[in-house]
C-alpha cells in the first residue's frame, strides 16, 4: 500500500531525510551553492525538498520542477527534479528554460522604474502622454486619470485582456495591434473609474511595453536586456523564445500529462518571458538587501524605488482569491502579502500559461526567498506544497503560517488516469468532506478539468465532471454554459438547450449562451 502524502510529510518532519539517490537533481555549481557553503539550517530544508519533490511530481502528474533557495539576499541552492521532456527523459537542470507567464510583469516594472529613476517617466502623469502609435480610446471615464502608477498597479480601470499564443514560426504583429483588438484578444479600453479598485489585467503591461519602446526609442526586448537583465547577470532570460528553444526549453504539459506546443506571446511584457531558475532566483534576490550590504536594486534601481515597488499601491487590494496566500495587495510589479510569514511581509509574483506554472517570493525583512518553476498546468499543486514547507521553515517550525490550498483538480487528474472518472468524482466528495481546508474547491477547478477532458476527447467523462460542478455550484451561470457545450459536443441537443437556457436565466448577459441558442433556432424571450 502506498503511504499517503500527509503521513509521509509527517514522518519527514520527524526524521529529516537526506537527498534521494538516483533522482534527477542538479546542483547550481555557482558560488555559495556548494555543500560546504550551506549552513546546517539550509540543509534541513533542502533535504526536505529532495525527499518530497519526486513524490509530489508523481502524485500531481507534473513532469518536472526547478527550485531555488535565497538566504540573506543570496542564492544559496538550486536543484532540478524530474524531466524537461518526459518522452526523452531529458532532466530538469538550472539551465533549463521555462516560460514564466505573468512573472513577466515584474522585470517589465523594473524597466519602467528605470525610466522613472532617470527622469524620463513620471509615475503620476497620464500614460497616454507617452504614447504615439496607440492611444486609449474614448470612454465614459476620465482617461487622464489612467496614470503610469495605476497601470503598474492594476488600478487603472483597464479592461481584461486575454493572450493569444502564437506559433514560433508565425510573425508577431506589433503590440499596438493587440491593444487595438486586431489580434483577436479584444480591444483595450477603460471600463471602470481609474483608481477605484484593483482589476488584474495583462493589458496594463501591454501598454507599458509600448511605453518603454516609445520613451526609450529601442525595442522592448533590447531595452530590458540592456537595462535589467545584463546588469543583473541574467544571461539566459529573454522576452520571447531562445534562438534554439527546442534544445534548451522544457516541454509544457497539460493536466493530463499531454505534451503541449511551445508558444510565444505578442504581449511579451505580460506573459512572454522565458528564463532559467538561476536567472529568476538572481532577479528575486535583487529585490533584497545583499549579503554584503548591497542595497535592493543592485545598482539597476534606487533603493527607495524598490521599496516603493514593494509597497501596496492605493486601492490595490485583490477582490479575487489568490492561490498562494491570504489578503494579497499589489505594488508596482509585485504582489504584496502584508502578513505572509508571521507578520513579515512577503513580496513576489506568480506566473501561469497553459503548461507552465511558476512562483517566487521574497521576505525583505529577513532576506529569505524561494523560487519554484514547473512545466505543467498542474504545477500550482507542487508549488503550494513546497511553499508551505518553506514558509514553515523560514518562520520557524513552531510558528503558525498560512499554507496555500492545493488545486483539487491536480488530485483528480491522477485518480482519473488510473481509475476513471467515477472514482475521481468519489475522491472529490471524500476530500471535500474530510479535507475542505487543504484543497481549493472553487468553481474553476472542475470547469478546467472538464475542458481538459473535452480536449482529450473523453466527452462522457467531461459531462460527468461538468454535472458535478452544477451540483456543487447551482447558482453559477457559467457551469451550465460549460455543461451545455459538452452535451452539444456529444450530440444531445435537448440537454444542451436545457443547460444553455438555465445559464441565460442566471445571467441574462451571457452572450455566448444567447448566440448558441440562436444557432439552434431556440426562441429566447
Amino acid at each position: 500500500m502506498r503511504i499517503s502524502l500527509l503521513l509521509f510529510l509527517f514522518l519527514l518532519a520527524m526524521f529529516p531525510a537526506t537527498s534521494t539517490k538516483g533522482q534527477t537533481a542538479q546542483s547550481s555549481g555557482q558560488p555559495g551553492s556548494t555543500a560546504t557553503a550551506k549552513s546546517k539550517d539550509t540543509h534541513s530544508f533542502t533535504s526536505t525538498v529532495d525527499a518530497v519533490t519526486p513524490s509530489l511530481l508523481r502524485e500531481y502528474a507534473v513532469p518536472g520542477a526547478a527550485v531555488a533557495l535565497i538566504q540573506k539576499g543570496r542564492v544559496v541552492w538550486m536543484h532540478g527534479y524530474g524531466f524537461a521532456n518526459a518522452a526523452t527523459a531529458a532532466p530538469i537542470a538550472p539551465e533549463t528554460v521555462f516560460n514564466v507567464g505573468s512573472i513577466s510583469k515584474s522585470p517589465t516594472a523594473w524597466a519602467v522604474m528605470r525610466l522613472v529613476d532617470s527622469g524620463k517617466v513620471d509615475l503620476d502623469r497620464p500614460v497616454d502622454f507617452y504614447l504615439k502609435r496607440w492611444h486609449l480610446p474614448p470612454s465614459a471615464f476620465d482617461n487622464t486619470q489612467v496614470t503610469v502608477r495605476r497601470v503598474l498597479s492594476h488600478t487603472s480601470g483597464i479592461s481584461n485582456h486575454d493572450f493569444h499564443g502564437w506559433d514560433p514560426e508565425t510573425a508577431l504583429p506589433p503590440i499596438e495591434d493587440a491593444l487595438s483588438g486586431k489580434t483577436g484578444t479584444g480591444d483595450v479600453r477603460v471600463v471602470s473609474t481609474p483608481g477605484s479598485g484593483f482589476h488584474y489585467s495583462g493589458a496594463n503591461y501591454a501598454i507599458l511595453q509600448l511605453l518603454i519602446e516609445e520613451v526609450s526609442g529601442q525595442s522592448f526586448q533590447e531595452y530590458v536586456k540592456a537595462n535589467v537583465f545584463q546588469p543583473l547577470h541574467m544571461s539566459n532570460s529573454q522576452y520571447g523564445l531562445p534562438s534554439k528553444f527546442q534544445d534548451v526549453m522544457a516541454t509544457p504539459y497539460d493536466g493530463l500529462e499531454g505534451a503541449l506546443p511551445v508558444l510565444r506571446y505578442n504581449e511579451l511584457s505580460a506573459a512572454g518571458l522565458t528564463m532559467t531558475v538561476r536567472d529568476l532566483a538572481a532577479f528575486a534576490a535583487a529585490g533584497l538587501k545583499g549579503p554584503s550590504g548591497e542595497p535592493p536594486g543592485r545598482g539597476v534601481l534606487k533603493e527607495q524605488t524598490v521599496a516603493l515597488m514593494q509597497t501596496p499601491a492605493p486601492a490595490s487590494r485583490w477582490a479575487d482569491r489568490d492561490p498562494y496566500g491570504p489578503d494579497p495587495q499589489y505594488g508596482l510589479g509585485y504582489t504584496v502579502r502584508p502578513a505572509q510569514l508571521v507578520g513579515r511581509v512577503g513580496i513576489g509574483h506568480g506566473g501561469s500559461n497553459r503548461g507552465w506554472e511558476s512562483f517566487f517570493q521574497i521576505v525583505p525583512s529577513t532576506g529569505d526567498g524561494i523560487v519554484i518553476m514547473t512545466n505543467s498546468s498542474n504545477g500550482s499543486a507542487v508549488i503550494s506544497s513546497l511553499l508551505c514547507s518553506w514558509r514553515k521553515w523560514a518562520a520557524g517550525q513552531s510558528a503558525v503560517v498560512e499554507c496555500p490550498k492545493i488545486d483539487i483538480r491536480a488530485v483528480l487528474y491522477g485518480v482519473y488516469r488510473s481509475k476513471g472518472v467515477k472514482e475521481a468524482i468519489a475522491r472529490y466528495h471524500e476530500l471535500r468532506r474530510n479535507a475542505p481546508d487543504k484543497y481549493d474547491f472553487e468553481v474553476l477547478q472542475l470547469n478546467s478539468m472538464g475542458y481538459d477532458l473535452l480536449r482529450k476527447g473523453d466527452t462522457v467523462a467531461a459531462i460527468d465532471v461538468f454535472r458535478l460542478n452544477v451540483e456543487q455550484f447551482p447558482q453559477d451561470a457559467n457551469v451550465y454554459d460549460s455543461l451545455g457545450e459538452a452535451y452539444l459536443k456529444q450530440g444531445d441537443k435537448t440537454l444542451a438547450i436545457e443547460n444553455y437556457k438555465r445559464s441565460l436565466d442566471l445571467n441574462p448577459q451571457n452572450d455566448n449562451a444567447r448566440e448558441v441558442l440562436k444557432k439552434l433556432e431556440v426562441p429566447i424571450g
